[in-house]
């Protein structure tokens, strides 16, 4: 009795709890428009960009110096990864600030064989991008800027970007700043900053109407990509710095925001060697 009298009460008490996940699962499958709009302030963008200006100094003007890789410090354990051509990747920063949120991942990876050639073709090749970075980039241009040299190429780009997780569906018009920089023989530098991002109305119409930039669902303010490509023993060392800008994460719902930033470095990481090596 006493025995049936427990499990009767472990029941009960699991009936409010699977009442909550059937709610949650219910509530994530809700599409863009159930949920509220959010505001990107100037103050929020403020301290996005002075960030990412201090990893510049921090991080950039280094490896222009020196050649030096954050792998090349590695403490994790997973230089043998690296070495062996698989992707490595940390986090670097993931916290809320004034009304939005900072998520930064350094990823490296090896590519044997390779070198600065193919990754500035793959890279500054736009409209090749939805074939190397599907599904994530879905349409891709780029116009090489009057400015340029042959040591600084700057192009400015426009990329339609896509989102589909097993909650929601969402589809951004983002346009870039980039500069390609070569560093002597054996080192080369690329640097995208988001010049705007635009979220679409409708995910699935490229060319419909959008909201008013900063006034959208805030999945998505700003993303700046930083490369790095080091040519060492007869192939490519890489590393990737991605920075984005979202709105506040919701409570219990950080992991997330960790893990969406941390994927995609790992897919762009594994998306760029293929891409890379069928280059060749």
């Amino acid at each position: 009795m006493r025995q049936k009298s427990t499990n009767l009460a472990v029941a009960r008490a699991a009936v409010p709890a699977l009442a909550g996940v059937l709610f949650l699962l219910s509530a994530v499958t809700l599409e863009a428009s159930f949920i509220p709009l959010s505001h990107l302030e100037s103050a929020t963008l403020t301290l996005f960009q002075e960030y990412t200006a201090k990893f510049e100094q921090r991080v950039s003007e280094p490896f222009a110096a020196a050649g030096k890789l954050w792998i090349d410090d590695d403490h994790s354990g997973k230089r043998k990864d690296f070495d062996a051509g698989k992707p490595v990747v940390e986090a670097r920063e993931n916290r809320d600030i004034k009304n939005g949120s900072i998520h930064h991942y350094s990823g490296s990876i090896r590519v044997p064989g390779a070198g600065i050639e193919q990754v500035r073709r793959v890279m500054q090749s736009y409209s090749r991008y939805p074939d190397y970075f599907k599904p994530d980039v879905v349409r891709g241009s780029g116009v090489l800027q009057p400015d340029s040299t042959a040591d600084d190429e700057h192009f400015q780009s426009r990329l339609f970007l896509t989102e589909s997780t097993v909650w929601i569906d969402v589809a951004y018009d983002a346009r870039y700043d980039s500069h390609y920089r070569r560093i002597g023989t054996d080192r080369w530098t690329s640097r995208s900053t988001t010049l705007s991002v635009k979220e679409l109305q409708d995910a699935k119409k490229l060319d419909g109407s959008t909201f008013p930039e900063g006034d959208d669902h805030g999945f998505l303010w700003r993303t700046n990509n930083y490369w790095f490509a080091r040519e060492r023993d007869g192939g490519l060392d890489l590393q990737l710095d991605s920075m984005t800008l979202s709105r506040t994460t919701p409570v219990g719902f950080g992991w997330w925001g960790n893990k969406r930033t941390r994927d995609a470095v790992d897919k762009m990481l594994r998306d760029t060697k293929m891409a890379i090596q069928s280059v060749k």
